[in-house]
C-alpha cells in the first residue's frame, strides 16, 4: 500500500509539473517555473520521507496500519484528484485564450497594408533569378531599375501599396498595354492617374468584382488580397491565354459583357487627319538670295515664300543625319570633329536648276533637331527643311541678298539626358527619372493654342514611356502641334519657352494646318459628284463650239439635256452635238459603314419614310439606311449599274413612286421601282421566262441606259423593303 501511495504521489507530481512547463513555454515565465517546480519536487520528497519514517515508529498492528493505510490513501485520492480537476478547467482556460488570440492574430494579418518595398520583393522573387534576387540591396532603386515602378509617383520603401498603383505596377511587370475607352464602367476613376492601366488589368481579369462607383482607386492593399494578386500574376506569366480562359469561365458573363463593351469603345478620331504621303504642295522656286553656312555656300530654294535647303546636302556641311527606320525618322547633330567641305559653284548651280519648278509633295517623314520636331517636304524623294529652323546650331542672318547662318553654339543640347522621338519619352540617364510634359494644341476655326500637361513618373535608366495623345479632350477636337519637355525631377528644360515660341510660330502652323484635313473635310472629301463634262461639237440651242457643258440626262439617240460649266444656262441640244468622255473605271476604295452612315448623318439627309436610298455612281453602289433613334443607320449595301456616259443616269434627289413586277419585250426585267419618268431600280436583264440571266459581270460598273440595275436578289429586296415616297440621292 506504502509502494502504491507513492508511485500514485509521484505520478501525479510528475503530470502537474508538465502541465506548468507547457504553460511556460507560451507565456515565457521561466523564473516562475523553475521556483515553483523547485518548491514542489521538494515537498514531495519531503512528505515521502515523513510518511516512510511513521510507518517505521509507529507501534500499531498491522491490522490498525492497514485501517489507517486506507483511509489515508481515500484522503490523498480524493484530494489529488481534486487538484487535477482545477488544473485541467485552468488548462482549458488558457487553451480558448490562445485560440482566440491567434484567430485574432491572423485577422490582423490578412488586414496589415502592404507596402511598395514589400510589393517589389514579392515580385522579384517572380520575375527575377535566384541568383541576382540574393545580392537586392535596395528594392526601390531596383524597381526603378527594371520599369516594375513606371508610374508610381511616391516611391518610398514605406509607401502603402494602394490598388491603383498595383494594377500600374502588374500592367509594368506583365507587358500590359493600357486600355484607352469611353465605357463609363470606371466613371468614379476617370482622371485619376494610370486610369488606363487599371482598365486592362480589370479586361485581363487580375482584378475582378469592380463595379462602376466601388473600385477604390486609393484604398491600401491588404495581405489577403495581395496574395491573391500574387497568385494571378504567376498564372498569367506562365500562361495569359489559359488563365484569362479559366478567370473567364469563373466569372461569369456579366463582367465578360463589361469587358466587351469596355474594349468596344477605344476607338478615338484626331480632329485633323494627315493628308497622304506625296500629296501635292507646290512648287519648289528659284532662290534669288545666296545661303551660307560658316562661309560656304549651300544650294538653297524658295518654298512657301520661305529659303528651304535638301537634308541631304548637310552631310558636307558639318552635320550628321541619323536614320532611325523604324520611325523613319531623321535626327539631324552638329558634327564637331568633321570639316565643312561644301560643294563646288558649279555644283550647286548644277543642282539649283535641276530641281526649280520640281513638285513639293508631303512627306510622311520626321526631322528633328533635338527634342523639336521640324517641318519637312519632299522634293524627288529627297526631304526639304527651312533654313531657319537650324537656328538652334547658330545664328541665322539675312541682309536682302545673302543669308548667312553661322554655327557658334549647340542649343540642342538641352541638358536633360531625354530624347523626344515619335510617341515615346526616352530616358538617357543611369538613373529613374520622372519628366514632366506639354503637349501643345490649335483651334484652326478660333486661331487660338491650348496646352495639356503630363508627367511621366520613374522611367527606368535606358527606358522609355509611350505618349497617348488620345487620351485628351483636345484630341478630337484640336490639331496636335508637338510636345515640349518642361522639366526632369533632375532639373528644368533651359529651352521650353524657346520651344514654346518656336511651336507657336506661323510657318509651324501653316505647316500643320497645310498637312492635315479637318475631320469632316476629310470624310466629305471620300465622297465624290460623277459629273459628266462634255464639249459642242458645233453651236447649237443656244451653246457655242467647244463649250464645256454638264450632261445631265437624255434620251438615246435623240436629245441631251445640258448645263453650261461656264454661264449655268441649261437647255437641250441633238444627240451627236457633243463629245462625250469615255466611262470612267469605278472607284474601288469602299468607305466604311462607319464612314457611311456618319456622312448621311452629318450631311442631315431626310426622308418621308424611315429609309434612305443613296446611290454612289463614282463606285456603283447603292446603299440603304434606316432610321434608328434619330440616326441614319447602314441596312444593306448593293452593288449596282449605273448608265453608260453616253446614256447616264440623272444626278440628284428623287422620291419612290410606283413598282411592279416586271417588264421588257422580248427580254424581262423583274422588281422595278419608279425613280423618276423612265428612270428606274430594276433587275439585270433576264430571258423573256424571267428564268435566265442575259448579262453577267456589269454589276459594278456603268453598263445601262440609265437605268439602276441589281442582282435578282437585291432587286428583290429593295422591291419589297423601300416604301413610297422614300428620298433618293443619286451621286
Amino acid at each position: 500500500m506504502k509502494t502504491r501511495k507513492l508511485l500514485l504521489l509521484w505520478i501525479y507530481r510528475v503530470i502537474f509539473i508538465l502541465a506548468i512547463i507547457i504553460l511556460s513555454s507560451f507565456i515565457g515565465s521561466n523564473t516562475i517555473l523553475v521556483a515553483y517546480a523547485d518548491e514542489t519536487i521538494t515537498g514531495a520528497i519531503e512528505e515521502t520521507y515523513k510518511e516512510t519514517n511513521t510507518e517505521e515508529i509507529s507501534g500499531q498492528d498491522d491490522q490498525d496500519l492497514e485501517e489507517g493505510s486506507v483511509a489515508e490513501e481515500g484522503e490523498e485520492i480524493e484530494e489529488t484528484e481534486s487538484g487535477n480537476e482545477t488544473e485541467r478547467i485552468q488548462e482549458d482556460g488558457h487553451t480558448q485564450e490562445e485560440n482566440a488570440k491567434n484567430a485574432t492574430t491572423q485577422d490582423e494579418i490578412e488586414n496589415i497594408d502592404i507596402t511598395l518595398e514589400e510589393c517589389i520583393k514579392e515580385l522579384v522573387k517572380i520575375f527575377t533569378p535566384t541568383e541576382e534576387n540574393e545580392i537586392v540591396d535596395d528594392y526601390i532603386i531596383f524597381g526603378e531599375n527594371q520599369g516594375y515602378l513606371k508610374g508610381i509617383p511616391n516611391r518610398k520603401k514605406d509607401q502603402v501599396l494602394t490598388r491603383g498603383n498595383l494594377a500600374r505596377i502588374m500592367c509594368n511587370v506583365l507587358n500590359i498595354q493600357p486600355i484607352y475607352s469611353k465605357d463609363p464602367l470606371f466613371s468614379d476613376i476617370k482622371g485619376q492617374l494610370n486610369e488606363e492601366y487599371i482598365k486592362a488589368a480589370y479586361a485581363e481579369y487580375l482584378f475582378d468584382g469592380i463595379n462602376q462607383g466601388e473600385f477604390g482607386y486609393n484604398h491600401a492593399v491588404k495581405t489577403e488580397h495581395f496574395e491573391i494578386i500574387l497568385d494571378r500574376i504567376k498564372s498569367y506569366k506562365a500562361n495569359p491565354q489559359a488563365f484569362k480562359g479559366k478567370m473567364k469561365a469563373v466569372s461569369g458573363t456579366n463582367k465578360a459583357e463589361k469587358i466587351k463593351k469596355l474594349l468596344s469603345m477605344t476607338t478615338y478620331k484626331s480632329a485633323a487627319k494627315k493628308i497622304d504621303s506625296g500629296t501635292y504642295m507646290g512648287i519648289l522656286k528659284k532662290n534669288q538670295s545666296k545661303v551660307f553656312i560658316n562661309g560656304y555656300q549651300i544650294p538653297s530654294f524658295i518654298y512657301n515664300d520661305s529659303t528651304v535647303l535638301f537634308l541631304s546636302d548637310l552631310k558636307q556641311y558639318g552635320f550628321n543625319l541619323d536614320w532611325n527606320d523604324a520611325l523613319k525618322a531623321i535626327c539631324i547633330q552638329r558634327a564637331k570633329d568633321q570639316a565643312i567641305t561644301g560643294l563646288s559653284t558649279e555644283e550647286i548651280k548644277k543642282r539649283e536648276e535641276s530641281l526649280v519648278n520640281h513638285k513639293v509633295v508631303y512627306t510622311n517623314t520626321s526631322v528633328y533637331i533635338g527634342n523639336r520636331k521640324i517641318p519637312c517636304y519632299s522634293v524627288n524623294n529627297s526631304s526639304l527643311i527651312y533654313v531657319n529652323d537650324l537656328s538652334l546650331f547658330g545664328s541665322v542672318e539675312w541682309n536682302g541678298k545673302e543669308v548667312k547662318l553661322t554655327l557658334n553654339n549647340d542649343m540642342t543640347n538641352d541638358g536633360l539626358n531625354v530624347k523626344l522621338l515619335g510617341n515615346k519619352v526616352y530616358n538617357c540617364n543611369n538613373a529613374s527619372i520622372d519628366v514632366e510634359i506639354v503637349h501643345l494644341w490649335y483651334d484652326e476655326k478660333s486661331r487660338s493654342f491650348s496646352t495639356d500637361e503630363d508627367i511621366f513618373y520613374s522611367i527606368p535608366k535606358n527606358g522609355s514611356e509611350t505618349i497617348h495623345l488620345e487620351k485628351y479632350a483636345s484630341y478630337e477636337k484640336k490639331a496636335y502641334i508637338g510636345t515640349i519637355i518642361k522639366k526632369t525631377s533632375l532639373s528644368v528644360n533651359p529651352l521650353y519657352e524657346k520651344d514654346i515660341n518656336y511651336y507657336k510660330s506661323q510657318r509651324v502652323i501653316d505647316y500643320v494646318c497645310g498637312i492635315s484635313k479637318d475631320s469632316d473635310e476629310n470624310l466629305f472629301s471620300l465622297v465624290k459628284p460623277s459629273i459628266i463634262i462634255g464639249t459642242m461639237k458645233r453651236s447649237v440651242g443656244g451653246f457655242t463650239k467647244g463649250e464645256k457643258v454638264e450632261i445631265l440626262y437624255g434620251e438615246d439617240g435623240s436629245w441631251y439635256q445640258c448645263k453650261s460649266m461656264s454661264t449655268g444656262k441649261t437647255g437641250r441640244i441633238p444627240w451627236g452635238s457633243v463629245s462625250i468622255p469615255p466611262d470612267p473605271p469605278t472607284n474601288k476604295n469602299r468607305m466604311t459603314k462607319e464612314q457611311l452612315e456618319t456622312y448621311v448623318n452629318k450631311k442631315g439627309f431626310t426622308s418621308q419614310t424611315n429609309y434612305f436610298v443613296w446611290t454612289d455612281l463614282d463606285r456603283q453602289i447603292t446603299h440603304v439606311f434606316q432610321k434608328e433613334n434619330g440616326r441614319w443607320k447602314l441596312l444593306r449595301s448593293m452593288l449596282c449599274s449605273t448608265g453608260r456616259n453616253i446614256t447616264p443616269t440623272p444626278r440628284g434627289f428623287f422620291t419612290i413612286k410606283e413598282r411592279g413586277a416586271y417588264f421588257g419585250k422580248g427580254y424581262m426585267c423583274k422588281n422595278w421601282v419608279q425613280i423618276w419618268g423612265d428612270y428606274l431600280y430594276h433587275s439585270v436583264l433576264m430571258d423573256v421566262t424571267g428564268t435566265y440571266v442575259l448579262e453577267n459581270n456589269v454589276l459594278g460598273k456603268r453598263a445601262s441606259h440609265g437605268c439602276i440595275r441589281f442582282s435578282v436578289e437585291d432587286s428583290k429586296w429593295f422591291y419589297d423593303t423601300i416604301p413610297r415616297n422614300t428620298t433618293v440621292w443619286i451621286n
